[in-house]
């Protein structure tokens, strides 16, 4: 057995747990740890795209695994090797379309590690050596908008999707 699909099954397991513990923190005063644990389980659920793009190359004889960070690279990797097999073509087709699951996870994934946009200095009348205050929760972002529905959604349609994916491998 690939210890990749283990990492898969272990990180799906992970973002459920931290989901199922938001729901501990229901109270309007525990925001920020329903949060917390909302981002905790779409980390780990990325995590498992990430092994899980992984276990599709070790299964398609890639040999540099480490290289396997994105989507774009499993495919070029498997290019390389004369391959193009359909569970890439499925998951490259999901990260295309406009609305879907995998699109907007992706989507999301990537607003937890953008900066926050710096206003415009006026420099005519800066006040000098003061270091600029910038009010976070005036930040208008899309992980702002997780909840818990909505990573529930995430990890039934990513399980169902790498189930199946597995079994039609397994065919083979």
């Amino acid at each position: 057995m690939s210890n990749h699909l283990s990492l898969v099954n272990q990180k799906f397991g992970f973002a459920t747990a931290a989901l199922s513990l938001s729901d501990d923190f229901s109270d309007s005063n525990q925001q920020f740890q329903r949060q917390a644990l909302y981002e905790a389980s779409l980390l780990h659920l990325y995590t498992a795209f990430h092994f899980y793009l992984r276990e599709l190359a070790e299964n398609n004889g890639v040999k540099n695994l480490e290289a396997i960070s994105s989507l774009k690279q499993l495919y070029s990797s498997l290019h390389e090797l004369g391959r193009c097999p359909s569970e890439v073509v499925e998951l490259q087709e999901l990260e295309a379309q406009e609305g879907s699951w995998l699109r907007d996870f992706l989507q999301y994934h990537l607003q937890i590690f953008k900066s926050p946009s710096k206003k415009v200095e006026k420099k005519a009348f800066g006040a000098e050596n003061l270091i600029e205050l910038v009010d976070l929760s005036l930040i208008e972002s899309a992980h702002k908008a997780l909840n818990s529905e909505l990573l529930i959604n995430w990890i039934g349609e990513f399980k169902a999707l790498v189930l199946r994916q597995r079994q039609t491998g397994a065919e083979y």
